[in-house]
């Protein structure tokens, strides 16, 4: 240790002040630490403002740094003089803790003084302020009271006394209510000079309290009106009408923070302001960590926590994806963009802001994103652009940019008439997971149905894991089925338990539903798998309600873990369709409701092959039946492609079999055949499917030792009838095309004792026009649609009339073929059927058969007979 000496104290004192040191102690045992951060530096003074008379002057400061020090060790004041480079004069001020001021009297009127504040420490080192001026003056200022005001603008104004002609006024704005700190504030210059003035001025801050003063500036000096205040309300923002789908991976805000409509400029803010009053220049008046979905995140803040300051990337898809156009509206420049669906914003070309100084308005945009440079903190990350140009850019944090906000937030109806059900939980006990990942998610506390139905950003807390089969996470067991919980209308729930051990209990309990904080108040523990977490009843967080699915959250510390349900009606939905057969002889001895296998509802559109193994010597029973498909499809068909026995595939003729819920127990049923069902008589069928047999109380057609085998294909989206319309086609050798032209003509396939047949199937059509003499390349009658139900649809050509004469033809060529789900009467078809197999009128030369052309008219006859493929016996 050194020692010191009394004499050097005072030295010493006076250095730390100087370069500052801090003496721990005078002690002779104790050791001095030297302190390399100054007490005090350049910025720690600042001249203020000053009020004026004509003969009077009070001058202003602020100072900060002098916590805890002696008085006695320091003296605070005021150079001044009457020239700038020259202050000889010093009047001293009474220092409060944080600012001085001092009085002026006995001035000449109209006088240009300047003055400097100053800290003098120790009578030897000074710290000094800027030099400002001020003028002496009878000129007054008044500040009016603010009016219209609303979420992003007021009016303000002031009332003049003696202002000269080239004097200038209008407001200055801050959100603190410390004077100095008012009158330092943004300058907001009125474009007028009147007795009494006033204007709009946007770029203001929803639910914030502002305080303002107006000012006239007389050159060399300013005069200020009293300090007054306002706040802004609230912004109610619409997601539906405030946000602009783009068809891009966020939704745009359709006008500027700050504005009011798409052409608005708004406010223009630095890096973290949450004002638009900030004029510092200073990064430390500014933040210095990405503000992107935080407390400091302007979007989030200005509206209602649905939005959010959007990225540069989201900027660079904007400027990628969307057509723009650099353009003018209102008389406001900007680009104006349009999205992949066809929807559009417009962006202002809204300038820039360092201090009080606007630049490039009009000419170029520079929009704020919520990223700081990571690689220098006093450096943030925006987006530029101009009518040739776009790009991102880093800028110092107290550039003051224009803000568009983004968001993935939508508005999703909370209807609580979807809770009256049975919920259970989704943990995979019936081997799937119908809506959710697994029976927990884990989210924040203060996640609600805000953050997770409606996706509006969550600042507190961003948490989200779902909790599911491939997790390994361990507090249930998986597979397990716990049960169910039934909501009931009436507030009432019934819970319907199943333990670990199996053990069943059955709790009833009541409940209220909060529908605006959709927040459900239940009396007894809700249906929960093992957990660890305590609170299961009270008043719980609804995450999500959908027809299918439900969230409630509990809640355990900092997490909030919702318990995933999937609804009765999403397990109906899900439910497989099992397949039935129906097989028995004359002694009644056969199959019943034999499984043939259950279908997912994913896999039951198209085509399948049941296979029974069993046997059979006849059939007085034979029918195929979905279970409970024509509830849940009842626009359902099936059709029988084909039926093996043994092996060996067998005739049937379909338009013979029942189709449809001919029990109305919900079953679609096909009945192939039944001597006691759809259309029987006296115990027999009078017309048998697989024979030409009348009146058979049983089918000896059907008889298998080993296995049978149906191919059939299930339609869930039609059933095939309704009215079609057959369009005569016809090409010439250019590609000239009549090219769905029917005269009107339709017929019917009608549905009815749950049979098919058809209804006004014989048609004439005639065809005029001069520009088919060369000939056809394709020459056909098309129907839309049907083939995908009947493949096995029969037409034949009846006549056939060129220029009014009948032509011969060979029937056997004129073909049933399709383009599926078209089905086609094929006359000619160079690309067809009848390219292959040979044309019905003639020798086809290349591509083209001459026969089939016309001068003046083609008419054609023609008939449909069958829908389904009918066997020869």
């Amino acid at each position: 240790m050194n020692l010191v000496y009394m004499k050097t104290k005072i030295y010493l004192g006076i250095l730390s002040l100087v370069l500052g040191l801090s003496l721990a102690s005078c002690s002779e045992d104790d050791d001095y630490t030297i302190h390399t951060t100054p007490i005090l530096n350049e910025s720690s003074v600042v001249t203020g403002s000053s009020d004026v008379t004509a003969t009077t002057a009070t001058l202003h400061a602020t100072l900060s740094g002098l916590d805890g020090m002696d008085a006695g060790s320091y003296k605070t004041g005021f150079f001044y003089g009457f020239a700038q480079d020259n202050l000889p004069e010093d009047v001293q001020a009474a220092y409060d803790g944080s600012a001085f001021s001092a009085q002026l009297n006995g001035l000449n009127n109209n006088s240009t003084l300047y003055y400097q504040a100053y800290v003098c420490l120790q009578g030897k080192v000074y710290y000094k302020g800027e030099v400002k001026s001020l003028l002496t003056t009878d000129a007054k200022v008044a500040t009016a009271d603010a009016a219209s005001v609303d979420f992003a603008s007021a009016v303000l104004g002031g009332t003049l006394t003696d202002a000269t002609a080239d004097a200038t006024c209008g407001v200055v704005i801050s959100t603190s209510s410390d004077v100095e700190a008012v009158r330092a504030g943004l300058i907001v210059k009125s474009e007028e000079l009147k007795d009494s003035y006033s204007f709009v001025h946007e770029g203001l801050v929803p639910e914030t309290q502002y305080y303002y003063a107006a000012y006239l500036n007389l050159g060399s000096g300013i005069v200020y009106g009293e300090v007054k205040s306002f706040t802004t309300p609230a912004y109610d923002f619409d997601l539906d009408n405030d946000l602009v789908d783009l068809g891009l991976s966020v939704k745009w805000a359709r006008f500027n923070v700050g504005a009011k409509s798409e052409t608005g400029l708004g406010g223009l803010f630095g890096f973290g302001d949450l004002t638009g009053c900030n004029n510092s220049i200073d990064p430390a008046d500014y933040a210095s960590a990405d503000t992107y979905k935080t407390a400091s995140d302007l979007a989030f803040r200005a509206f209602q926590g649905r939005a959010t300051l959007p990225t540069a990337d989201d900027f660079e898809e904007l400027f990628t994806l969307c057509q723009k156009e650099w353009t003018e509206q209102n008389g406001v420049t900007g680009f104006k963009f349009t999205g992949p669906n066809g929807n559009s914003i417009f962006l202002p070309a809204a300038g820039t802001r360092v201090a009080n100084d606007v630049t490039a308005l009009g000419t170029e945009g520079y929009y704020l994103t919520g990223t700081v440079n990571s690689s220098n903190t006093e450096f943030a990350v925006g987006y530029q652009f101009a009518a040739s140009v776009n790009h991102r850019i880093t800028a110092a944090v107290y550039q003051g940019m224009a803000v568009r906000a983004v968001s993935t937030a939508k508005n999703v109806p909370f209807n609580k008439a979807l809770l009256y059900q049975k919920w259970y939980l989704d943990n995979g006990q019936d081997g799937k997971q119908h809506v959710f990942e697994g029976p927990f998610t884990q989210w924040g506390v203060t996640d609600n149905w805000s953050t997770v139905s409606n996706g509006q950003p969550n600042i507190e807390q961003q948490i989200h894991w779902e909790m599911g089969t491939d997790n390994g996470w361990i507090g249930y067991t998986y597979g397990k089925d716990y049960g169910y919980m039934e909501l009931k209308e009436d507030g009432t729930v019934n819970i319907h338990r199943i333990a670990e051990d199996g053990t069943v209990t059955d709790e009833t309990g009541k409940f209220t539903i909060d529908e605006a904080n959709k927040v459900i108040d239940i009396d007894i523990d809700v249906l929960c798998a093992n957990t660890w977490i305590g609170t299961k009843s009270g008043k719980l967080n609804i995450l999500s309600l959908t027809a299918d699915g439900l969230q409630i959250a509990l809640p355990d510390g900092d997490y909030g873990y919702s318990l995933n349900y999937y609804s009765q009606a999403k397990a109906d939905a899900d439910a497989q369709v099992p397949v039935l057969l129906n097989i028995a002889d004359s002694s009644w001895a056969g199959s019943w409701d034999a499984l043939l296998v259950a279908i997912s509802p994913e896999d039951l559109a198209g085509q399948h092959t049941f296979v029974f193994e069993g046997t059979c010597t006849d059939a007085m029973v034979f029918t195929l039946d979905f279970a409970g498909m024509a509830k849940r499809y009842p626009n359902s068909f099936v059709r029988i492609d084909d039926i093996k026995l043994d092996g060996t595939s067998i005739r049937f003729d379909a338009n013979r079999f029942y189709y449809g819920d001919i029990e109305g127990n919900g079953k679609y049923r096909v009945q192939l055949f039944n001597a006691y069902g759809a259309g029987s008589v006296g115990n027999a069928v009078p017309l048998s499917p697989f024979s030409n047999v009348e009146n058979q109380g049983t089918e000896p057609a059907i008889h298998f030792k080993e296995k049978l085998e149906i191919v059939c294909t299930v339609i869930t989206d039609g059933t095939g009838a309704g009215i079609y319309t057959p369009n005569l086609v016809t090409v010439n050798p250019d590609w000239g095309s009549a090219w769905g032209y029917n005269a009107g003509a339709t017929f019917e396939v009608k549905y009815e004792n749950f049979q098919y047949s058809l209804v006004a199937s014989q048609f004439d059509i005639k065809y005029e026009s001069a520009d088919y003499a060369a000939g056809s390349i394709m020459t056909f009658v098309e129907v839309a649609d049907i083939y995908k139900y009947f493949p096995g649809l029969h037409a034949t050509l009846d006549n056939l009339y060129l220029d009014g004469k009948e032509v011969t033809f060979d029937a056997s060529k004129v073909l049933d073929a399709n383009e599926s789900p078209k089905y086609r009467l094929e006359l000619w078809n160079c690309y067809g059927a009848t390219k292959d197999k040979g044309c019905a009128f003639g020798t086809p030369d290349g591509d083209v058969i001459k026969e089939l052309g016309f001068s003046s008219s083609m008419e054609v006859k023609f008939t449909f007979h069958t829908l389904f493929a009918v066997p020869e016996w």
